[in-house]
């Protein structure tokens, strides 16, 4: 069967595009930047998105119905963009993001699951980072 043919089949290419786009909130792909983030001396980076990990998880047991993907993909925004501390690579993951939310969307996710999700991002961010201060020397 061709690619192309697949496509069309399964909802289309903005379908596939939306699946694709939501995925880099995915759980493999977080691991993915822990990983790469080990391979250099980051403990702070490593630190804030290890602790926002662990908040969002248990946040996710007391709250259910909410979106990870986009929890996780604000979580990475966030702390990838103060990593690098460059304005074009904030303003276009910043837009990638805001694809993410527009993707849910696309593929009728409730306004109610992004919502908590951004806000579980939101949280867990701050408590990433705001615990970090105390556990990581600057």
């Amino acid at each position: 069967m061709k690619i192309t043919g697949s496509l069309l089949e399964s909802g289309g290419i903005k379908n596939e595009i939306a699946r694709d786009l939501i995925a880099l909130g995915g759980l493999p792909f977080y691991l993915l930047v822990i990983a790469r983030t080990t391979v250099g001396s980051y403990p702070v980076f490593l630190s804030r998105v290890l602790i926002a990990l662990v908040v969002v998880f248990i946040l996710s047991r007391l709250i259910k119905n909410t979106n990870l993907h986009i929890a996780r993909a604000l979580i990475l925004v966030v702390f990838t963009s103060m990593f690098y501390e460059a304005l074009p690579f904030t303003v276009f993951a910043f837009i990638v993001w805001g694809a993410m939310v527009y993707s849910l969307t696309y593929l009728k996710i409730s306004w109610r699951e992004i919502a908590m999700g951004i806000t579980f991002g939101i949280i867990s961010t701050a408590l990433g980072y705001f615990l970090t201060i105390f556990i990581v020397p600057s």
